[in-house]
């Protein structure tokens, strides 16, 4: 009997000297829990997911490596310190253990981490303007850009607490590469999530979290694109095809008309008759705030754009809605589009934001200055027209040199009347 009792004694030992890590959730959050001689300690991973998604008996985020990949090395840290503990003949204490695992205990009480402040700033700045300041599409954008820059956080620092200071100007460039390396992002799209934290850190600076900004010299270069734009033919075929389907031929003018405008899809959905004027000498206007940035356009109709608005003046749905033309849901336009040019054989790849394009290429290679241009798209910065939005054609070049030789030539034909 006696060895029994030893024996339980010595299994009690043991069990008092185990340290169990385990995983539960809250909502979309995942939290960890510390449980040690009768003692818990729970907290905050930082990392949320879908219910559906956490395995916690393997601590595995299913389909996202580095949440899995942090939550295995978070366990695993903490054995190991315990472990340690132990071996030195310290008495473990779950939030000394936290302090070495995590060193939570360095972060000052009254300033977020820089994880606390990305959801701030994207709280405060996007997801409360969302439909006053900001489509709601891009405020999702905005939430997607946050949530790979907190992967970057876990992944690379592996540190769900990591300080505000503790941010480096090299933490830029990796970021960017990381999203390269993670998501295949081509060099402007990561570029994208190192200038988001380095608004959000100025976001920091303004709320005093922050005394300076180690990204404030961070100023990437973008990579210039091949701007996918219709050609004149292009056009002109487009205007000449009928078709026996009225969706088609409705999809069809309105991409016209945003050829012509320059409009947006999300633009040209909204327009109605408070947007167009009337001139004195009789000419039509589209004054109009651009829903991506409120930025303003002021839109000359020519006689192309203005003969597809007659077209639908009339038009029982246009009326219905108090609209200027019948818009469907953009997947519903791309769609069309994509059969549209498989009907008609073009080459570009059709979508709306390709009308948009098209009229940036299409009025500078006509020879309109580049700064009315940019007044027409909404565009601040004429560079961001001239990289983004045109398309540098052999015709266009051929054409202005063989209008300079004309006009050369008709000054040398002044000259020698005079």
């Amino acid at each position: 009997m006696a060895k029994i009792k030893h024996l339980s004694q010595v299994t009690e030992n043991v069990r008092m000297k185990r340290l169990t890590v385990l995983l539960y959730q809250r909502g979309s959050n995942i939290y960890l829990k510390l449980h040690y001689n009768g003692r818990n300690l729970a907290f905050s991973t930082g990392i949320s997911c879908s219910p559906r998604q956490l395995d916690t008996k393997t601590f595995t985020v299913l389909n996202d490596e580095s949440a899995t990949a942090y939550l295995q090395a978070l366990k695993s840290d903490f054995q190991r310190a315990f472990t340690d503990f132990l071996l030195t003949k310290r008495t473990p204490d779950l939030r000394e253990l936290k302090r070495v695992v995590i060193d939570k205990s360095s972060i000052e009480p009254n300033k977020p981490t820089v994880i606390e402040c990305l959801d701030k700033f994207y709280k405060d700045e996007f997801e409360a303007l969302s439909g006053i300041d900001f489509e709601r599409k891009t405020v999702e954008k905005k939430h997607y850009l946050v949530e790979r820059i907190k992967q970057y956080i876990l992944t690379s620092r592996q540190n769900p607490y990591l300080k505000l200071s503790d941010l480096k100007p090299i933490d830029a460039q990796q970021i960017v590469a990381f999203c390269k390396k993670t998501f295949g992002h081509g060099h402007n799209h990561a570029v994208l999530h190192a200038e988001f934290l380095k608004r959000t850190l100025n976001y920091a600076i303004a709320n005093e979290w922050l005394e300076k900004n180690p990204f404030a010299f961070f100023r990437p270069k973008r990579e210039r694109k091949a701007v996918v734009a219709l050609k004149e033919k292009d056009i002109h075929l487009l205007q000449q095809t009928q078709f026996f389907s009225q969706e088609y031929n409705y999809v069809r003018d309105v991409f016209l008309f945003c050829c012509y405008t320059g409009l947006a899809y999300v633009d040209v959905s909204k327009l109605n008759s408070a947007h167009l004027l009337t001139l004195e000498n009789g000419d039509h206007l589209i004054k109009i705030k651009r829903g991506k940035n409120g930025n303003n356009c002021i839109i000359p109709v020519v006689p192309q754009a203005l003969q597809i608005l007659e077209k639908y003046a009339n038009h029982e749905d246009c009326l219905r809605r108090n609209r200027l033309l019948p818009v469907y849901a953009n997947q519903v336009m791309n769609r069309i589009l994509k059969e549209i040019q498989a009907a008609n054989r073009i080459s570009v790849r059709l979508t709306t934001h390709v009308a948009r394009k098209t009229c940036a290429s299409y009025y500078i290679a006509n020879g309109v200055p580049l700064t009315s241009v940019a007044t027409m798209l909404g565009h601040k910065k004429t560079s961001t027209t001239e990289q983004y939005y045109t398309e540098r054609t052999e015709e266009a070049v051929i054409r202005h040199i063989q209008e300079f030789r004309e006009r050369k030539e008709n000054e040398g034909i002044v000259r020698k009347a005079m």
